[in-house]
């Protein structure tokens, strides 16, 4: 009978992800026999003290520097779970990110919006793979991104209600839009801004974030759709690699990448209604061509339907009719550009799809009750 494997399982019990890859890994060790022992990752723990015979292999969120280190002091066979890097250390199982972003951008897309936004963060390399992913899969429909990526020195995503560049940032996206934020912690941040400026989710802004964390996404306001990732199967398969590692096996591949589980909908997304394809397909040309002086017989010639029946199923799905919906998308233009911009009025009716100042004026106040200049002047604070 073979002896028993000893094997130091290094995480943060604390994180959701964690919990989720360690019963993967459970499923291994009962099967291999293992006798695990949970070690915290925060402190690094001494694990050279190990080496000595009684770890035969470690499994891990190896994330830090200072743990990093220890493990290949301790040079014991080795996997790891934490989040992909640039680099490679030795041996890691973790979630294929750019995946992540692909499988958002087709759920946003699917709900036949126009346009579309990516907010992520520059400290984890996670959140770049998921913009590279998602981008790609926008710009491959035919669309462009708007994107947003702030410092987090956290890496949680925890900026507060005070990040007033993210603010101005949803404020001045033209809508509606789909967005994908890099985490659940930054959804939850994106909910909260447009709550406090007034701005409806999913009407306005379809949300969708990542982890499906459920305590999260359930407390959330308006509950938050989320890409859940397949984090027990993650500990799973390091632990079948780590089984072959410490049977003297070289693994097949230096890094497995484990596609996500799936979208869990919820009604930060929840657009059905947009599921109908030619009120999509004529929202999505008039956000295209928005500035070039779009009337609905521009509209009519895209869609293969007569006025009355779009009349109809525009109010229908959107409780508006398609020129109200071109008068829309203009002041949606409008607004961005007085937000971001210090440009004449004149410029900013040309870009908008207006024939001068004064059309954009009147049409500006009577859709939102302000003036282009008491906007730009109220926005800037």
């Amino acid at each position: 009978m073979a002896a028993t494997k000893r094997v130091a399982v290094v995480m943060l019990p604390v994180r959701t992800y964690c919990r989720h890859v360690l019963r993967g890994v459970v499923s291994v060790s009962l099967q291999a026999r293992w006798e695990c022992i949970l070690i915290p990752a925060v402190p690094a723990p001494p694990l050279a003290h190990f080496a000595e015979g009684y770890i035969h292999g470690l499994i891990g969120h190896f994330s830090e520097k200072e743990l990093v280190d220890q493990v290949v002091q301790a040079g014991l066979p080795a996997v790891d779970v934490s989040p992909a890097r640039p680099q490679l250390d030795f041996p890691r199982v973790t979630t294929d990110e750019i995946a992540v972003g692909r499988l958002a951008a087709a759920h946003l897309l699917s709900l036949g919006l126009p346009q579309f936004g990516f907010y992520g963060t520059r400290a984890e390399y996670s959140s770049f793979l998921r913009e590279k992913g998602f981008k790609e899969t926008i710009q491959a429909a035919g669309l462009s991104c708007h994107v947003f990526v702030q410092e987090d020195p956290t890496g949680n995503g925890e900026t507060g209600l005070t990040d007033r560049p993210l603010e101005q940032w949803v404020c001045g996206l033209p809508k509606p839009i789909g967005v994908m934020a890099s985490s659940d912690g930054r959804a939850l941040n994106l909910l909260a801004v447009c709550k406090k400026r007034g701005i409806a989710v999913p009407k306005s802004v379809a949300v969708v974030g990542v982890d499906n964390d459920d305590v999260f996404c359930e407390l959330a306001s308006p509950p938050l759709s989320s890409i859940a990732l397949s984090t027990q199967r993650i500990g799973y398969d390091a632990a079948r690699m780590l089984d072959r590692l410490m049977a003297g096996k070289r693994p097949t591949e230096k890094q497995l990448l484990v596609p996500p589980a799936g979208v869990v909908p919820r009604q930060s997304s929840d657009l059905p209604s947009l599921l109908d394809a030619d009120v999509a397909a004529a929202v999505r040309y008039i956000s295209l061509h928005v500035h070039d002086h779009l009337q609905v017989a521009d509209v009519l010639r895209e869609v293969p339907v007569s006025r009355r029946s779009l009349d109809q199923r525009f109010l229908k799905v959107l409780g508006r009719t398609p020129a109200a919906e071109i008068r829309r998308a203009q002041v949606e233009v409008a607004k961005q550009m007085l937000a971001q911009t210090d440009e004449p009025m004149t410029r900013v009716a040309r870009a908008a799809g207006f024939s001068n100042a004064k059309q954009l004026g009147a049409t500006f106040h009577r859709e939102t009750r302000a003036t282009p200049s008491a906007y730009r002047k109220e926005f800037r604070g």
